[in-house]
Parts: structure tokens; C-alpha cells; sequence
């Protein structure tokens, strides 16, 4: 890595040192200062000032050829006037920003009054975003074609004005995606933050650049965000920083997706704890978006009135909070112990693996579901997971806590941990199946010295003493590659899985995931057809977990047991380096609490 650097898209229209800036047709009523004001610039070491009078005065700029926006950019404005009383109100157009293509022919849109004030209540220098592509002018003067060439200020006085002095002030107009781009930070050099951020938007020297860019400042203890942060722009981003608090600042005058955090780079770390966003905007929430797979960590975060949430798989999120926020993706992330306030959207949640999203708490609008998800049948794994003020009843009313998108076949949503198996369901089809009480077994696989081994076989196995079959024989029909169990009393249910054992044919034998038929017969598929049906004496056992340990070594399920059930079973590392030899386990599944153990393995040299 290396050290961290902050960087922006702008392009300077203006930066209010030198140039010819002229009054506006029809905004003629006050009069431009000669020179350039060197008392109270915000960028640079001058502004271009005027004096003001009722009705209205402006100050505008002649680029000298058209400029072109980015997709979901703007136009930013550096505009003053320090008598804020006297201004009209917001909707009358008290302060405005120019964008047209001549001196008079131009549009402008609204940016303050003497009833609010956006980025500064106090009538101090604001920085206004405008999207001229995207938004539609408040007030038009003359015939403006699509040439984006004359920029400036405005601003309305209804009945009082100063009567000394040039209050009204314009300072640096730039153009953009309005990106700021964060790349490089590690622990020698540093990690980039968000203060560094704020030091280089807010420099104003020599020595460090004449910036205000107006997309990322402190104020009063506080970032003041907008734009788009781009963590990792063109190489990797090592991105870490705690308790600090951003404002979404209140872009009116753009589109929604103006505001917006961006992570690239899959090798880039970003880690946020104890972060506060929050937004002030109503028409460009603030959005966030893993663009790439990046390791992304998010603890003990609020996130309050955001639009949408895009993660990834290698995403954790612990113990944030989504504060009336749009929908947040999942797409493969860990979330634990979240809280899901008030969502704004349709879906609080949507998912694409319910066994990472553990310990979570939703509570409904009014409206819109807590977790969207489940496409098709078989048996999911809700551990921890409370629903408040959603549909008593299962409906379609679309406040139903769970939104099973399945059309057909058994959605069995197993509760566990905590959880309530009391709310609702909206399904698209699929039967669904609330199972209370499903506690998690988990195999965890480590060297002697505390390693944890990735890839290692876990094979876990009923065992005499439970409900659960235990070497029961069973009879087989074949037909094709379908192999259809009779099997009385068998207590399983679909995507369960079965090791099947003395069977004539090859192909029957293994461990299968069975689909359940009755209570006293399932079918699976066998890998290829054997042509027959298998004779022998065939017995099947009920299997807890058959895979390899994941990337944290560990491999684990989610069910419901009526008794204590005794298992036995195997780990092995045999076909991959480093091989280890094999470990024996021997348990018992408590039906309230599950089981938890670790397995030690040696090397086999």
C-alpha cells in the first residue's frame, strides 16, 4: 500500500481571482464592486462582490464554451449574502444559482431564503448543487438553449436591503461528478479517514492546495457530505476510522443518486465502528454500494433516513442500526444483531442467504416487509430474528414480516435462538412451514495449535437413543436417476439428508438430500441411472452434516429436534495440502441448545 491520497473529478468554471463577471439581463438592481473582494472570500484569497437592492440583483459569469455534466453530476456554487433577513422566502427565489447560454437567456433554480437556508442557517457561505441535465429550472429568463455556458448567483430582496456595503458574494463555480477520491492508507502511513478527507476539501493554502471544494467539511464537530466518496478509486483503499458523525448535506437541487458512498477494489479494507450518517436531503438520501467484493466491516454504526444498500459477500455488519433507510441488499453479507427501524421501503431486507443474518430485530412503518427472499423450496434457517408491528395474519397485504418469493414446493422456515415463530407470511406460492425451535449444530475443525482448517470433510452421523433413523432398513424403487425410500416413521423432512449403505447398486449408495413424500417414504437423486432397482439388505441413516468447513473452518445447520439425539461421526483432510489426519467425534444434540464442538486435527506427513 502506500500513502493515502484525496483527490476530486471537479473542474474549475471559475475560481472568482480574475475575469470579466457582468449583471444578468432583467437581475440588473444592484451593482458589481470593482476589482475583487479580498475581506471575506471562502476559496482562494478573493470573491467577486456586489452591493444589493430590493427586487433583483445577480452576478454572472461567461465560461466562454458549453461544458458537458457527468451522469449524476452537478454545477457547484459558491454564494453569500450576508443580510439574510432580507432575502425573499425559498419558494419566492431569496437566492438562486445561474446556469444558461447567454447573458440573457439563462435558467435558475432556487438555492436559499430568509425561511431556510440549506448548509447554513446563519446566512454564511453555502455551497449549492445544481443538476442542470436532470432538474427542471425554478424561473427562466429569455429562451436558453442546451448550451451550458453562463454560471453565476442571484438573489431576491422583496422590500429591504443593506443600505452600505457589498454583501452579495461569489466565489469558485465547479463542475462534476463532485467525486472525491480516496485510494492507498495502511497501518505504516496511515490509514485514509474521514478527517483527512475533510483536510484536504477544506485547505485553502499554498502549501496544501487552494480546495473548498464544498463535497466534504467539518463543521462544528460534524462532516457535511455530498457527492460521491469514492473509497478506492483507481487501487486499493485501506480505509479505517471510528466515532465520527456525517451530515448528508441538503442537495435540493439534484438527482437522487447525486449522494452516494462507493467501495472498489476487491482488495481494498474498509472498517467503519461507530460511524453516524444521517441525512438532511429528502430528494438525494445518501446511497451505498460495494461495487466491488471488498472486505468491508460496518460495527455498532447508525445509519439514519439513507436510501438503498448494496453489500457483498465479504461484508460484515454487526450491530448497526438501519434507521428509517430504503432497502439494504444483502448479497451474500454477514449481518448480525441489526436493527431494521422503521424502514421507508418495500422490503427492509432482502436476501440471498437467511443462515448469515443472525440475531437481527425488525420493526415495521406500517407498511412494506421485513425480509424478502427464499426463491425456492426447501428448509431455511431464521436464528435470532424478531419482527414487531408487522401483520398479525398471513396475507398479501405487503406488511407481512416474511416474503417468500418460492411459487410451489415446501418453504420450511426453521426459528432458532431467540426468535419468535409468531409473524406473518406472504408467500407466492410455495407452501410454508413455521418450525419453532430449531437449535444450530456446529462442527468447528482447528490444528493442535488453534488454526482454524478450511476444507476439511465433516461427516456427522446419527447415532442410537434419539428419533432420528439409525441404520433402519429401508427398501428402494428406481426409476431413471429418482430413487424413491420406503421408510417407515422416518421423521425427516425435505433437504434433509440420508446416507444410504448396503444397496446392490453403486449408484443408490451415499449421502443424498431427500425430498419428503409421506411420513413413511422420501425419493433423491442418484447421480447417473442404474437401470434397476437395488436389492440387499439396505439401511439408511439420518445425516447432521455432510460438506467441507468453510473459509472460517467451520460447518454448520440449523433444525429443529424433538429429544437429545447422539451422533457420531469423522473429520478428514485427505485430498487437498495440508493433509490431516483423521478425528472421531462423539456428541449429543441437546434439543434446546444444539451442539458446538471442535475437532483437532494433526498433520499427516
Amino acid at each position: 500500500m502506500a500513502v493515502a491520497t484525496y483527490t476530486t473529478d471537479l473542474i474549475d468554471i471559475t475560481l472568482a481571482e480574475s475575469g470579466t463577471f457582468v449583471e444578468m439581463t432583467n437581475w440588473t438592481a444592484g451593482a458589481l464592486s470593482t476589482g475583487f473582494e479580498a475581506d471575506y472570500f471562502i476559496q482562494g484569497t478573493t470573491c467577486k462582490s456586489s452591493t444589493v437592492k430590493t427586487t433583483q440583483n445577480s452576478i454572472g459569469f461567461d465560461y466562454g464554451s458549453g461544458i458537458t455534466i457527468p451522469t449524476d453530476g452537478a454545477v457547484l456554487f459558491w454564494q453569500v449574502l450576508f443580510a439574510p433577513n432580507s432575502l425573499d422566502t425559498f419558494i419566492n427565489g431569496g437566492q438562486r444559482c445561474i446556469i444558461g447560454s447567454s447573458q440573457t437567456n439563462y435558467n435558475m433554480w432556487y438555492s436559499g431564503g430568509n425561511d431556510v437556508s440549506p448548509n447554513n442557517p446563519y446566512g454564511g457561505w453555502k455551497n449549492i448543487a445544481i443538476d442542470p441535465i436532470n432538474v427542471t429550472a425554478d424561473a427562466v429568463e429569455g429562451t436558453p438553449n442546451a448550451t451550458l455556458q453562463w454560471f453565476g448567483i442571484a438573489s431576491r430582496l422583496p422590500t429591504t436591503f443593506p443600505s452600505k456595503g457589498a454583501p452579495f458574494g461569489l466565489d469558485a463555480i465547479r463542475y462534476g461528478r463532485c467525486d472525491m477520491r480516496v485510494n492507498g492508507g495502511d497501518i505504516t502511513n496511515g490509514y485514509a479517514n474521514f478527517t483527512a478527507i475533510a483536510n484536504m476539501n477544506d485547505a485553502n493554502d499554498v502549501t496544501n492546495g487552494y480546495n473548498r471544494w464544498g463535497l466534504f467539511s467539518l463543521q462544528a464537530g460534524a462532516f457535511i457530505w455530498k457527492g460521491l466518496l469514492t473509497l478506492g478509486y483507481t487501487t486499493l483503499v485501506e480505509f479505517v476510522d471510528s466515532n465520527k458523525v456525517i451530515f448528508v448535506d441538503d442537495t435540493r437541487r439534484v438527482g437522487a443518486n447525486f449522494n452516494k458512498f462507493e467501495i472498489r477494489q476487491t482488495g481494498s479494507t474498509v472498517s467503519w465502528s461507530n460511524i453516524v450518517v444521517a441525512s438532511l436531503s429528502t430528494v438525494s438520501k445518501g446511497r451505498f454500494e460495494m461495487i466491488d467484493n471488498a472486505t468491508v466491516t460496518i460495527t455498532s454504526c447508525l445509519f439514519k433516513d439513507m436510501s438503498t444498500f448494496k453489500f457483498q459477500s465479504n461484508a460484515i455488519i454487526d450491530g448497526t442500526t438501519f434507521l428509517r433507510c430504503e432497502n439494504v441488499l444483502q448479497s451474500g453479507s454477514t449481518i448480525t444483531n441489526a436493527f431494521f427501524d422503521n424502514s421507508t421501503a418495500t422490503i427492509a431486507l432482502t436476501v440471498n442467504n437467511i443462515s448469515l443474518v443472525t440475531n437481527s430485530t425488525f420493526n415495521s412503518s406500517g407498511t412494506g416487509y421485513a425480509i424478502e427472499g427464499f426463491s425456492s423450496a426447501g428448509d431455511y434457517n431464521l436464528v435470532g430474528i424478531e419482527f414487531s408491528n408487522y401483520a398479525s395474519t398471513n396475507g398479501t397485504t405487503g406488511n407481512e414480516a416474511v416474503h417468500v418469493l418460492a411459487s410451489s414446493g415446501i418453504v420450511n422456515l426453521n426459528v432458532s435462538g431467540g426468535g419468535t415463530a409468531s409473524f406473518s407470511v406472504h408467500t407466492a406460492g410455495a407452501t410454508v412451514n413455521i418450525i419453532a425451535g430449531a437449535v444450530t449444530v456446529r462442527v468447528t475443525v482447528k490444528t493442535t495449535s488453534g488454526v482454524p482448517i478450511v476444507g476439511a470433510r465433516v461427516l456427522l452421523l446419527a447415532a442410537s437413543g434419539g428419533t432420528l433413523p439409525y441404520y433402519e432398513i429401508v427398501t428402494i424403487v428406481n426409476s431413471s436417476t429418482t430413487a424413491t425410500v420406503t421408510h417407515t416413521s422416518h421423521d425427516m423432512t425435505t433437504n434433509d439428508k440420508v446416507q444410504i449403505i448396503g444397496a446392490s447398486l453403486e449408484e443408490n449408495n451415499g449421502v443424498f438430500s431427500i425430498v419428503k413424500i409421506t411420513a413413511d417414504s422420501y425419493s433423491y437423486t442418484m447421480g447417473s441411472a442404474p437401470g434397476s432397482s437395488p436389492t440387499g439388505t439396505i439401511k439408511a441413516t439420518y445425516v447432521t452434516l455432510s460438506d467441507v468447513t468453510n473459509g472460517s473452518g467451520y460447518l454448520e445447520t440449523t433444525r429443529v429436534f424433538l429429544t437429545n439425539q447422539p451422533v457420531f461421526g469423522r473429520v478428514r483432510k485427505s485430498s487437498t495440502q495440508p493433509l490431516y489426519k483423521t478425528g472421531d467425534i462423539v456428541d449429543i444434540v441437546n434439543k434446546d441448545s444444539g451442539l458446538s464442538v471442535t475437532t483437532l486435527l494433526i498433520p499427516d506427513e
